[in-house]
């Protein structure tokens, strides 16, 4: 047999997609979409396919003590990695965080020696209201303490979760040792776009430049609460009212920061109402409000307007508003090289590639901190991600694997 000139010639398109099916096919609920919730029995038996799966293509397999799933070739070497998340949200896609994990074992199974594949634990957010665990407490972005701090709808801690999650791996191997950071020179992670701008701009691939930051704020307001039949709309002091205008005001702060910062983004995705009675008025509401931008000054400009709009709601209604920073952070810049090694890569393959950014997280930007790391996107083709409609085009699946490989053996 002779020796390929293009290692991109080994992948196997038909295998790729027979596994994103099998994966698919785990926790797969009656009314469609997966159910993978981070470090749960569900996420680990998608864990044990791919070390299978690792196993074929000659690699090792193991965990270490976050749940990560480490698959490199034998020895000591260095290699460049690649790999995603086989956690998903309550009915997830087929392809969010599955396809980075499945084209990864491509990769390795092409270039064989050389590449390895890490597959972070717990990256999805529902489950403990915050997500990419496995490689932040991987990479020191996180720390043990937190962990015991977090818990699910169930009163489950997020290191109750872990300890589970490892013992229902317990016949897989364990990491020797702290996680094997220094084997790795580069690290690669393939993903489904967040959103339909790729096909927008008729492009094959996305290569994200930059990943957002997410600032969040615990916000509370409180009121008077009184029978709803009782006191008059001039003598009340709404704290439900209060924080409708709160919404609004995020909402416009967003989008005047957004005309000139067009990344930039603001979310009021939680209110708990108390007393929570229909004959009640409200007397707390505490609401959480998310910013993201991947420019600091649009960031900027809604939380300077959220505290403003705190001031001023304070004084009209007669309520107390508390506004609480919970979470802050600077945008990632991902590795320039690698971006421009994936840009010339499909420039040779003739594919359209172009730059691009993420709102959301990944495991990429938290690897990022200790090793050159990009991002590749592979378009949408139906629906939306995080969605059991979630689609791609097997021929876009396909050149994202080819670059992907282009880009591994030249690190």
């Amino acid at each position: 047999m002779g020796i390929r000139s293009d290692p991109a010639e080994a992948l196997d398109g038909a295998r790729v997609a027979a596994r994103l099916d099998t994966l698919w096919q785990v926790a797969l609920t009656p009314a469609g979409g997966a159910d993978r919730p981070a470090w749960s029995a569900a996420e680990a038996e998608a864990m044990r396919l791919v070390a299978g799966w690792a196993t074929e293509a000659g690699l090792r397999p193991a965990l270490d003590g976050h749940g990560n799933l480490w698959a490199l070739p034998a020895g000591g070497a260095t290699v460049a990695s690649s790999g995603s998340h086989v956690d998903t949200v309550p009915r997830g896609g087929r392809y969010d965080g599955a396809l980075g994990t499945v084209l990864a074992l491509e990769a390795a199974a092409a270039l064989p020696g050389r590449v390895g594949v890490l597959v972070c634990a717990a990256e999805e957010a529902p489950r403990f209201g915050a997500g990419t665990l496995g490689s932040r407490l991987l990479t020191g972005a996180l720390d043990e303490p937190a962990l015991a701090a977090m818990a699910d709808a169930r009163e489950v801690t997020a290191a109750a979760a872990r300890a589970a999650f490892l013992a229902e791996l317990a016949d897989l191997p364990r990491v020797a040792g702290p996680p094997p950071l220094h084997r790795l020179r580069a690290h690669v992670e393939v993903h489904i776009e967040p959103r339909h701008e790729l096909r927008r701009r008729a492009a094959r691939l996305g290569v994200v430049e930059r990943i957002a930051a997410v600032h969040r704020h615990a916000v509370t307001v409180g009121g008077e609460s009184g029978h709803a039949g009782e006191v008059a709309m001039a003598d009340r002091h709404d704290a439900l009212a209060a924080a409708a205008e709160l919404v609004l005001a995020v909402e416009d702060a967003a989008r005047r920061a957004a005309a000139r910062w067009p990344a930039t983004v603001a979310t009021v995705g939680r209110l708990e109402v108390e007393p929570g009675a229909v004959s009640v008025i409200p007397a707390r509401v505490s609401a959480a409000v998310e910013v993201r931008g991947i420019e600091p000054a649009g960031i900027a400009a809604v939380e300077r307007a959220l505290v403003r709009a705190t001031a001023q709601i304070t004084d009209t209604r007669g309520v107390r508003v508390e506004c609480r920073p919970v979470r802050g952070g600077d945008p990632i810049t991902l590795d320039p090289e690698l971006a421009e090694r994936a840009l010339g890569a499909a420039g040779r393959r003739g594919l359209r590639a172009v730059r691009t950014y993420s709102g959301a997280g990944h495991d990429a930007g938290h690897l990022a901190a200790r090793m050159p790391a990009a991002l590749l996107f592979v378009p949408l083709a139906g629906g939306q991600s995080h969605t059991p409609d979630e689609d791609a085009d097997p021929a876009d699946v396909l050149a994202a694997a080819q670059v992907l490989v282009d880009v591994l053996a030249a690190s």
